[in-house]
């Protein structure tokens, strides 16, 4: 009985990207065994570049799930849970997406930086091994 809900419990994966002013796309690589997306949270952003000033609304994301596209051209900010309007939260707290997935899916998330300086971009994705 402990071993079924082990399998199907909920876990995160956790990606760091650098976003440069040019913009990036991302690809969001889980285990083989994921089977459910489940959502996506995106913790935190800072400055690469010291004393740059930071703001979630400069940043614009499109996440595509196998050719399914789920957010499209969004404020990354809308994706973070904040009372204050900066980058915060917790567990768990994301957005929920339910998708099925096959174990061999293409996860990508597109990010337009509009501000003058790169920025680091936390992105939490939450799945399940089964459904």
């Amino acid at each position: 009985m402990n071993d079924i809900s082990y399998r199907q419990g909920l876990r995160t994966k956790g990606f760091q990207t650098t976003i440069p002013t040019t913009g990036a796309d991302v690809t969001l690589s889980l285990s083989g065994l994921a089977k459910q997306f489940e959502g996506i949270l995106l913790s935190s952003t800072s400055s690469a570049a010291p004393g740059a000033v930071v703001d979630p609304i400069q940043l614009r994301i499109t996440l595509i799930i196998n050719n399914d596209v789920v957010i499209d051209d969004d404020n990354a900010y809308h994706y973070a849970i904040s009372a204050t309007g900066g980058f915060s939260g917790g567990f768990p707290f994301f957005v929920p997406f339910p998708r099925r997935l096959t174990g061999q899916d293409t996860i990508l998330l597109k990010v337009v930086n509009a501000s003058a300086a790169s920025q680091i971009l936390n992105t939490t994705i939450y799945y399940r091994n089964e459904i």
